[in-house]
């Protein structure tokens, strides 16, 4: 597991049998929607499926649907990555740091493990989870509608990302590898890395829901770049 000085950005998640009873009951009843909503979807189609038909599968109203998922498609989907706290970006904005990539993947991923919504650690029942993810999988892959919008939300947070890389290449210049080409082709250049260091790391290492995503995320980045250094020479 890749340790960084950072790791204090993102406050921990307890356990589903570590945290209070309320909150347990709520992450129990949003898996309960996810297993309703899902099994139902991939039996009769996206379109055919109604929120009144999960809620009522699921055992609760419509207001307390709209409580934990905001649309039928998150419940589908996924909502995809949890969105970082302003003030946790702008510190990788504001502070220095010798690996900026290997930095903000890293923060993307202890965000994505400390996230109930996405972790399977703090999952109230791993098995569960695992199935209501390949289910969505299975979905997605059916519903061109759902993978456009996961697509938007991914394009949504490289954006976040750009502006984060953008704001910290122009406090510390030193930091920049490409000087000759404008600072903000190098922000694009460096968030289209971690953009697809996340994306394939999810792909490659499917089969391995034990891994954490600290794991995963930081094992991809840094053969991802060894990999681009070693056809970086004889393009001339």
């Amino acid at each position: 597991m890749t340790e960084t000085g950072h790791d204090a950005d993102i406050a921990p998640a307890l356990k589903a049998d570590e945290c209070g009873l309320r909150e347990r009951k709520l992450r129990e009843t949003r898996l309960r929607i996810e297993d309703c909503g899902t099994k139902l979807i991939l039996e009769r189609g996206f379109d055919q499926v109604t929120i009144d038909e999960i809620c009522e599968e699921a055992g609760i109203s419509r207001r307390s649907f709209f409580n934990y998922f905001d649309s039928k498609d998150q419940v589908a989907a996924g909502r995809g990555i949890p969105p970082i706290p302003e003030e946790v970006l702008e510190k990788y904005v504001t502070r220095d740091s010798d690996n900026i990539v290997r930095d903000i993947l890293h923060l993307v991923a202890v965000t994505l493990d400390n996230d109930p919504t996405s972790s399977l650690d703090l999952s109230p029942d791993r098995e569960l989870s695992l199935v209501v993810r390949a289910r969505r999988r299975e979905i997605v892959s059916q519903t061109p509608l759902l993978s456009a919008g996961n697509m938007r939300r991914f394009d949504a947070f490289a954006g976040v990302i750009l502006d984060c890389l953008t704001g910290h290449l122009t406090n510390f210049p030193d930091r920049r590898h490409l000087p000759d080409i404008p600072l903000e082709h190098e922000a694009a250049l460096l968030t289209a890395l971690i953009r697809e260091s996340i994306a394939v790391s999810s792909l490659l290492h499917r089969q391995d829901p034990e891994l954490s995503k600290q794991e995963i995320v930081s094992r991809t980045g840094r053969r991802l770049t060894a990999l681009a250094g070693a056809y970086a020479s004889d393009w001339d």
